[in-house]
């Protein structure tokens, strides 16, 4: 367990310059390593010192939500923050939640050796994704040795000779699930409850989230929420977007508006979970009028190579054959969404996917697999037979089939 967290360690260290305080100093911005807290809409107060402001960004972050669980402080739980920081590794780990961060962080530790078990009160694991691409994931996990166990809610936590037990209730009955170490992952809090934002006149919601406008502008106009603190979606690249607006709209006076109709996500289970626009139950519930086209990795010659044949894509598109969302499940098929990606914000056509000569093997074949299998049937079928015999017949009569008997 050390050397995993050394390893985590260097990993870090390696990129944290990106976000030193030496480096934006270098840049010419002024750094506080203390909490702000409003004084008005436009003061913060920072180390006894006011600074003022014409606009004002709250980019806090967020933190894991801990449930009101009776017993649970008591006996000790560990956050995604703690959780590579442990002495030795578990010998069994109950994770409270299957979202990414749970299911993500409970195949780790099962392939690191503990016995893993999933619990959510959610009816699968991995709800904000397509459910038939969750199941390939669930699959996986369980072939892995991991207990999932749905629909569960934690009733108390309490403990017995150094063992942490969790009463459940759900579908499958009241039952009691040990562990040597829980790990908390059932959502995010955000870090807004020491801001003093009732001096600033905005009002956090469910969460200690702030909402914004499509310009990611609070209550008061001149102060953007952007990150985690918005609420919209709890991803590192979303925030990076959305700082990149607030900058261009503040500094630059460039105006421009957030798009969430295409935000990316990967779920970094093996195999991995890639989304991008519209699931097929987004778009049913959206109310539009769609229709799904699958494709299976088992066509793919590399994913034979690299035994990954258990995946699957999904193609959402509207009845002008135009994208609208792409989800994958496969072996590093978050390095597969790009060309999804390009396809659902530039409103492209299915046939679009099939982006030309491609090195042989490669995963990205999928793409092509999927647009012929859609046209075979356009190319394939007894009309265009009947045109190309004629076609034939005026070209010539072809080769004799006559049989020698010598």
């Amino acid at each position: 367990m050390q050397k995993v967290n050394a390893r985590i360690s260097s990993v870090i260290e390696a990129i944290a310059h990106h976000d030193s305080p030496e480096r934006f100093r270098s840049l010419g911005a002024e750094v506080f390593l203390s909490a702000g807290r409003f004084r008005n809409d436009h003061e913060v107060e920072v180390d006894g010192q006011v600074i003022s402001a014409k606009n004002i960004v709250i980019s806090t972050g967020s933190r894991a939500a801990v449930p009101p669980i009776p017993g649970l402080a008591e006996a000790g739980y560990i956050t995604n923050r703690e959780i590579f920081s442990l002495p030795q590794l578990p010998s069994s780990l109950v994770v409270l939640g299957a979202g990414p961060v749970g299911v993500e962080l409970g195949q780790c530790f099962a392939r690191l050796g503990s016995k893993v078990t999933l619990v959510d009160m959610a009816p699968r694991i991995l709800p904000r994704d397509d459910a038939e691409l969750a199941e390939v994931v669930a699959r996986r996990l369980q072939s892995e040795g991991i207990t999932i166990i749905p629909g569960a809610k934690v009733e108390q936590v309490s403990t017995a000779s150094g063992t942490k037990q969790l009463s459940l209730s759900g579908p499958q009955g009241n039952q009691v699930v040990e562990a040597e170490q829980i790990l908390v992952a059932a959502g995010r809090t955000a870090n807004t409850n020491e801001l003093n934002l009732e001096a600033a006149g905005i009002e956090a919601g469910r969460g200690g989230y702030i909402a914004v406008n499509e310009k990611l502008q609070s209550s008061r106009a001149h102060i953007y929420v952007v990150g985690d603190a918005n609420g919209a979606f709890p991803f590192t690249h979303v925030a990076g977007a959305e700082g990149s607006l607030a900058v261009r709209r503040i500094a630059l006076h460039a105006g421009g508006k957030i798009d969430y109709r295409t935000v990316p996500w990967v779920s970094y289970t093996e195999p991995e979970l890639a989304s991008i626009g519209h699931s097929e139950d987004s778009a049913q519930s959206a109310g539009l009028t769609s229709r799904i086209v699958r494709q299976s990795f088992a066509a793919v010659d590399r994913a034979h190579a690299e035994g990954a044949t258990e995946g699957l894509m999904k193609i959402v598109l509207d009845n002008k054959d135009r994208v609208l969302g792409v989800q994958i499940v496969a072996s590093g098929a978050g390095e597969l969404l790009p060309t999804a990606i390009a396809a659902v914000r530039g409103r492209r056509k299915l046939k679009d996917l099939s982006i030309g000569m491609l090195p042989y093997p490669t995963m990205n074949e999928v793409y092509g697999k999927v647009v012929s299998a859609e046209r075979s049937p356009l190319l394939f079928n007894s009309r265009v037979r009947g045109v190309l015999r004629t076609l034939f017949r005026y070209r010539g009569t072809g080769p004799t089939m006559e049989v020698n008997h010598e």
